[in-house]
């Protein structure tokens, strides 16, 4: 029992820290999709280009921070698979947020709520990359 005690506060423990990293990654992520999304219209490729910002950032600190490194491949190969990963993902999440954008602008009338629809959009799908990528950066930090 005190193994499993052990295991899960060591995995809660991640969690968190990957949380304040994560927490960082996205403000950077959030500030740079809120100014492009001001000048460009796209907000899949938008939110593409925002994302790896977010996501090289939370890579590199919690390769250091967060999750212990296996060493069985290189930390370079390591990040190129976690950004293929990203770029699926982000590719995926990206439509549900241009999904979840049109469900705002047209379900209201309120001009504050539609032109905040954007940020509000990405607020919405935030605890789903989070914590999809929690697993997969532990997975590819720690198992490969």
């Amino acid at each position: 029992m005190e193994g499993k005690e052990s295991a899960l506060r060591r995995l809660l423990g991640q969690a968190l820290r990957f949380l304040g990293l994560s927490g960082i990654g996205w403000l950077l992520d959030f500030t740079v999709y809120t100014l492009l999304s001001l000048r460009f219209r796209d907000l899949a490729w938008v939110n593409v280009l925002s994302s790896l910002v977010g996501a090289s950032f939370v890579f590199l600190f919690s390769t250091r921070f967060v999750f212990r490194d296996s060493h069985r491949i290189p930390l370079r190969l390591k990040y190129a698979i976690y950004i293929a990963y990203q770029l699926v993902l982000i590719f995926l999440i990206s439509k549900l947020l241009a999904w979840v954008h049109l469900l705002i602008v047209t379900h209201t009338d309120r001009a504050a709520l539609v032109s905040l629809a954007p940020v509000l959009a990405k607020i919405l799908v935030t605890p789903v990359t989070m914590t999809v990528n929690f697993f997969a950066m532990k997975t590819v930090i720690e198992k490969l």
